[in-house]
């Protein structure tokens, strides 16, 4: 299969007009400039299947609820409500949903703290690719069985890597860290824990760095130290930001410019709908964008190609897939995105990758594929959200 458009953008090369990307096997096979094509897509560009470095499907219809509220009485707010829910049934749902959604949105690559472990099902009934991290909170009964037993029923699946991560330094003790990051590392899993995101977090990394390594993925650090950034480099921690969620819940905007500086390996996700409203990684951009500007005031503090590759390639690397996905290049895995630009401002071209960041929205994907394999096209219809919406209607009424 030969797919065309007015530019390729492989995000680790320059972009190529009247680009071709050839996928056989589930792989690219080459890219090239002007020749046949087996579709072809005028006005839009071919980039790599964006990939969220963080994310939470099982929350995916928790949208609004809280809203304004501080932060430890906000995540109060969503217990209550999460309470309200049957698990895993409930949970699978709103996975699916939130799976769906992120394909549609030119989202091919998830990594995804998971509370019941409903995400890998859901990725392997969508085709999207996942990270799913079984995530761990000191006050579950017999915490290290339970996330023993749900890595065992994950489902064995190309798609789909397994991972643990313990909550946060403020739910899970340092004692159930260490037991956490334990099993992780006997089965050879990678790590995610949320870190720094809020002021009620106290714990810098040098009370816990023994604990933390490459495979341990630091998600927010909004309140990270000069000091702590100078570990996570000594460390090569990655770490992901989410500076939607963070500016909506009034916790600040993460050192991103400090970070990428340092040399550190970072990635742009959306967290959850409870917190960023959409799995929308083309806002995620331009908000990232607009808040490093805000935050440094240089208009060059974070330009759309390095927000970009926060997006496709920093964000592979940031998780641990970088050999995989989030570049368009011969022997790299067929995940891929078609952006259809027709009627935006942005046309006749100037500079694609400024069109992508800034014109991109999840109604203007035209097809998302995954392992070469088309896994939604716009216009075709998709399944019904009435059991999504009856577990919405559930947590009203909680």
């Amino acid at each position: 299969m030969i797919l065309g458009a007015d530019w390729v953008v492989p995000v680790d090369g320059p972009p190529i007009a009247d680009g071709r990307v050839e996928i056989a096997d589930g792989l690219i096979v080459r890219l090239g400039q002007g020749g046949p094509a087996d579709e072809s897509f005028p006005n839009s560009l071919i980039l790599p299947g964006l990939v969220n470095a963080h994310s939470h499907l099982e929350y995916a219809r928790m949208s609004g609820f809280g809203d304004g509220k501080p932060f430890t009485p906000w995540i109060e707010e969503h217990i209550r409500r999460k309470a309200a829910l049957d698990h895993p049934a409930d949970s699978l749902v709103q996975a699916i949903d939130g799976a769906r959604a992120c394909l549609a949105g030119g989202i091919t690559t998830i990594a995804d703290c998971c509370y019941a472990g409903t995400v890998a099902d859901a990725a392997v009934a969508t085709g999207l690719r996942a990270i799913v991290y079984v995530e761990g909170f000191s006050d579950w009964p017999n915490l290290t069985e339970r996330v023993e037993a749900t890595l065992d029923r994950l489902p064995d699946s190309p798609l789909v890597t397994a991972g643990v991560s313990p909550h946060a330094p403020f739910t899970v003790t340092r004692e159930d860290y260490e037991r956490l990051i334990a099993i992780a590392r006997r089965r050879g899993l990678p790590v995610a824990t949320h870190i720094l995101e809020s002021q009620r977090e106290t714990l810098h990394l040098d009370e816990f760095q023994d604990l933390l390594g490459p495979d341990t993925v630091l998600i927010h650090g909004v309140f990270l130290s000069p000091q702590d950034i100078a570990t996570a480099a000594e460390l090569d921690l990655p770490v992901i930001h989410c500076p939607r969620s963070n500016a909506l819940l009034g916790c600040g905007i993460a050192p991103v410019r400090e970070l990428l500086d340092a040399g550190l390996r970072v990635g742009l996700g959306t967290d959850s709908p409870a917190s960023a409203m959409v799995f929308d990684m083309w806002e995620e951009m331009r908000f990232a964008v607009m808040a490093a500007r805000a935050r440094g005031r240089s208009a060059d503090a974070l330009t759309a190609a390095a927000t970009l590759e926060l997006a496709t390639r920093g964000a592979a690397r940031a998780i641990g897939l970088g050999d995989r996905v989030g570049a368009l290049a011969a022997g790299m895995a067929a995940d891929l995105t078609v952006l259809d630009l027709t009627g935006s401002p942005f046309l006749p071209w100037d500079d694609p990758v400024v069109a992508a960041v800034f014109g991109g929205t999840p109604n203007r994907v035209a097809i998302s594929l995954v392992n070469g394999e088309i896994r939604y096209r716009r216009g075709e219809s998709m399944p019904t959200t009435v059991e999504a919406d009856a577990v919405r209607a559930k947590m009203l009424l909680a």
